[in-house]
């Protein structure tokens, strides 16, 4: 089919009691309106007419959250709804607090016209990467970050939908076409994935592309059991994983750390623990290996199920003369792993095995035929990674969390084999190891000898080994250091990373940042402190001479329930600010855990029996279910930036470069040094 974004809008809604809004803005021009229906106004002819325009011409139109939320408001109302803003607003309240998370939603084929969610898309819908759009705003370096000026439910006057609802509407759909052209690349994809799998993958994040992918390509009867009269995910759960049956036979150790390590393993039973889902277990597999860890060669690594990780803290290193930083990854290491060993879902066996061992091979044919970005290589990578991680995930056909430990338990102990073997070179020393690689320093007349263990280590393991010389490391632990190429560029990892690492002077909109949903606070003292340890630059005249106000903003976000407070001044909930010389303190309150002024539950004790008690006493203290030291619960307040006055800057044209605190980002910049 026929898709362009040239004719998309970016569109939004706003329902109150008394007032429902629809702002919309053309992609590709300035062109905006406001349609309202409320007891002043009502545009809603006008808005079907423009519903159907869309309609007619399959305009595809753009939202944040809009699957879930904005059409099926939009599609109730194109639909016939007689009563307008009180039918959108039933129906805002129905989603918003109803419990069932599908029932609202209109499925791709029966929309009037394409929807694209930035949301989804993002896949800000996970849990861990949970994102709005005004922590976006903050992200995207916005001129202004504006929360909704009315409380929710309210019942509007003609004067707050003129002054402050309608330019709220229109002030979010120009946020989310900000995002939305940062985001064209991942939609133009998606675009050019339609025929393989129809409108749906529009809202597709890069997981379900692969997981999707592999899934055409094994067929829906294999995938699927539809004995029952009902399409259900065929899959293998388990109620416990005995490691010594999962880990390769082939794995050996030397060293009687890791032969400890190995030996521990290989006793662990893990066991799954029920969930409320259907039949299903989920193997309990977090904290398991809270305390494996093994020393050797002066580094402590760590083992969890998830990989090893181990690393020399607060060093800096340096090639040079007869010594060499060199960096080995393995390739593409998890799904390496599953394709060398003939690993699968148990449920999907051989199929899987042959299907999944074709996607690299496939991938290149791409590469060369189209280029290494078309979008089918891309598919194919999205699907070789996606697949490994949603087999540990109920809701995916893939679900064989023996299939996953496999994987990740033998990752580990493959690579503690490499370091082993490394460790035994002469004048080697392991800089770090986490997860699918190892950095080490070495004399270079012993390099070939290194050389020679990788090789070997290859063959035995079938895996492939990529490498990478730095000139310089500055490490402060294994998940934060700074990496120097060869070539002068910069690999920097958690504290050091920085939306534009390579342009200190860049606003965040000249380049694209890696992780959307990052709190990106406090820019200059970060990129300072690099420009310090890979330059010389001096970090207080760097500070002092940074003439974006944005690097010296900071973020907080507060939950519903709490309230922000700058001095005594209530704030939004999504606050942007900057250390200051004058202003307030900026405190988080929190709504105390238990009923205020009551006394506090004694831990182990069953909430059941500590209302018992208190219902027997009144209300007074009793050893038997209360704290010893007769605590009551109460709000909690934090501060942010303890000890230091800060000015909000939500609007960022009150930014005063005479009022920054410079010694606060100075102090804060000297924090990351590693000399």
């Amino acid at each position: 089919m026929t898709f362009s974004l040239d004719n998309a809008i970016v569109y939004d809604i706003e329902s109150f009691p008394n007032c429902f809004t629809f702002s919309m803005e053309m992609l590709r021009s300035d062109t905006k309106a406001t349609w309202e229906i409320s007891e002043f106004r009502d545009d809603s002819v006008q808005l079907m007419d423009f519903f159907r325009w869309l309609s007619q011409c399959q305009v595809p139109m753009i939202g944040f959250n809009n699957i879930n939320y904005d059409y099926p408001i939009c599609h109730m109302l194109y639909g016939g709804s007689r009563k307008g803003y009180i039918d959108a607003y039933q129906k805002t309240t129905e989603i918003i607090e109803g419990n069932d998370k599908f029932g609202h939603i209109i499925w791709a084929d029966n929309r009037f016209a394409p929807q694209i969610d930035l949301f989804k898309l993002h896949h800000f819908d996970n849990r861990a990467r949970s994102t709005g759009l005004k922590s976006l705003q903050i992200n995207m370096r916005s001129e202004s970050v504006v929360d909704m000026p009315v409380e929710n439910g309210t019942v509007l006057t003609k004067q707050q939908i003129d002054e402050l609802l309608i330019p709220y509407n229109l002030h979010d759909v120009t946020e989310t076409k900000r995002f939305t052209l940062f985001s064209e690349e991942a939609i133009q994809f998606r675009i050019n994935m339609i025929d393989k799998f129809g409108l749906e993958v529009l809202n597709w994040n890069d997981t379900k592309i692969g997981e999707q992918t592999v899934i055409q390509k094994l067929g829906d009867d294999l995938c699927y059991d539809r004995s029952s009269g009902k399409r259900k995910m065929r899959q293998t759960p388990r109620s416990t994983i005995a490691l010594k049956n999962i880990i390769f036979p082939y794995i050996k150790f030397d060293t009687p750390e890791f032969k400890r390590v190995h030996e521990y393993m290989s006793e662990q039973v893990l066991r799954a623990e029920e969930l409320s889902i259907d039949e299903f277990t989920s193997i309990k597999t977090k904290g398991v290996f809270t305390d494996l860890s093994a020393n050797l060669g002066g580094v402590q690594f760590h083992y969890g199920v998830g990989g090893i990780h181990g690393s020399v803290e607060n060093k800096r290193i340096e090639a040079g003369g007869d010594w060499i930083i060199r960096d080995i990854d393995v390739a593409a290491l998890y799904p390496s792993i599953a394709i060398k060993n003939n690993l699968a879902p148990h449920h999907l066996g051989a199929p899987f095995v042959k299907i999944y061992s074709e996607l690299p091979k496939e991938r290149k044919r791409w590469q060369v035929e189209k280029g290494k970005k078309c979008p089918e290589a891309n598919a194919l990578k999205l699907a070789s990674n996606g697949v490994y991680g949603k087999s540990n995930s109920i809701y995916s056909v893939f679900y064989d969390p023996q299939f996953t430990m496999s994987v990740t338990i033998n990752g580990q102990l493959l690579l503690s084999m490499l370091i082993e073997k490394l460790i035994a070179v002469p004048t080697l020393r392991i800089i770090q190891a986490n997860t699918d690689g190892v950095t080490y320093y070495i004399d270079k007349n012993h390099e070939p000898e290194a050389a020679r263990v990788c090789s070997m280590w290859e063959i035995q393991t079938m895996l492939t080994l990529e490498s990478t010389d730095y000139k310089r490391m500055w490490i402060k632990d294994v998940n934060n250091y700074i990496a120097e190429s060869l070539d002068g560029s910069l690999k920097l990892k958690g504290a050091y990373w920085t939306p534009d690492p390579c342009n200190y002077h860049h606003s965040i909109a000249d380049a694209q940042p890696v992780s959307w949903h990052k709190n990106f606070s406090n820019v200059v003292s970060v990129r300072a402190a690099v420009a310090h340890m890979v330059h010389g630059v001096d970090i207080e005249m760097f500070i002092r001479n940074c003439i974006n106000s944005f690097d010296f903003m900071c973020a907080v976000k507060v939950k519903r329930s709490d309230l922000l407070l700058w001095g005594l001044q209530p704030m939004q909930r999504n606050t942007r600010f900057y250390i200051s010389t004058d202003g307030e303190s900026l405190v988080k309150r929190m709504p105390s855990v238990g009923p205020a002024g009551q006394f506090k539950k004694a831990n182990d004790v069953p909430d059941h029996e500590y209302k018992r008690v208190m219902n027997e006493t009144g209300g007074q203290w009793d050893e038997r279910v209360c704290t010893k030291n007769k605590s009551k619960y109460e709000a909690r307040e934090t501060a942010i930036n303890a000890g230091y006055k800060v000015t909000v800057c939500n609007d960022s044209r009150q930014f005063r470069f005479d009022n920054v605190n410079y010694n606060f980002y100075i102090n804060e910049s000297k924090k990351l040094l590693v000399i």
